[in-house]
């Protein structure tokens, strides 16, 4: 064999090495896409049969954002005041119910500062995270991601996902927990909404069968009058 087809023949190997990898790689991106078109039509089941359960829907959207960002565990907190209130959670992770809103935890900061706040080893940042650190160490995390809920301007929560090694999100995985925060804030707005719409409903109702009652009773103001007459 010359030394010609000796090359040939190295680059078409090189060629099916490529293209074999690039097929992988097509495989694996159309997986994903499936799965993240199931999570998609799995939170969109919840939001349409359960609009006032916030807690379910959240439920699932933390476990899709646990599973398809990789991540130990998820955790989606919405704000009241000066605290966090837990409101979903997917993960073995201990987790409080609630936390003080501070700079001093990334969930905090992320919020405070209307950004996402992604921590490569929140065990090492004891002084940027002084609470949070402590708290890392205790329950064993390492890595965070955190995004903040912002519907109109407004800042009402954030999503969380954690790990228990020091490994750092990908851009894609970031981008889409992103998606996860969109939906998780039309969860939540949605159920403020339908409380709103079934309290001004049981305002009409009460008013209207207080109307009902007068408009069909005689006063006793007149029958006073007639009386004294």
């Amino acid at each position: 064999m010359t030394a010609s087809h000796t090359d040939d023949l190295a680059s078409a190997e090189r060629r099916i090495e490529e293209l074999a990898k690039e097929l992988s790689q097509a495989r694996g991106e159309l997986a994903e896409g499936r799965e993240q078109q199931a999570a998609t039509a799995g939170i969109l089941a919840a939001l349409s049969s359960s609009p006032a359960d916030l807690r379910r829907v959240c439920a699932e959207i933390a476990a899709n954002a646990a599973h398809l960002c990789d991540a130990y565990d998820a955790a989606i907190f919405q704000v009241e005041g000066d605290l966090l209130r837990l409101v979903a959670h997917h993960g073995p992770i201990s987790t409080p119910s609630t936390l003080a809103l501070t700079r001093e935890v990334s969930v905090g900061r992320a919020i405070l500062d209307r950004r996402a706040i992604h921590v490569a080893d929140l065990q090492a940042e004891t002084d940027e995270y002084p609470e949070g650190s402590e708290r890392a160490r205790r329950d064993g995390v390492r890595t965070v991601l955190n995004v903040p809920l912002i519907p109109a301007g407004k800042t009402i929560g954030v999503i969380l996902i954690r790990r228990t090694e020091a490994r750092l999100f990908s851009d894609r995985q970031i981008a889409l927990l992103q998606t996860f925060a969109d939906q998780a804030v039309i969860a939540i707005e949605n159920t403020r909404l339908f409380n709103e719409t079934k309290e001004a409903l049981e305002r009409q109702t009460a008013t209207a069968n207080i109307l009902r009652i007068i408009s069909s009773s005689p006063t006793d103001v007149r029958s006073g009058i007639r009386c004294d007459s």
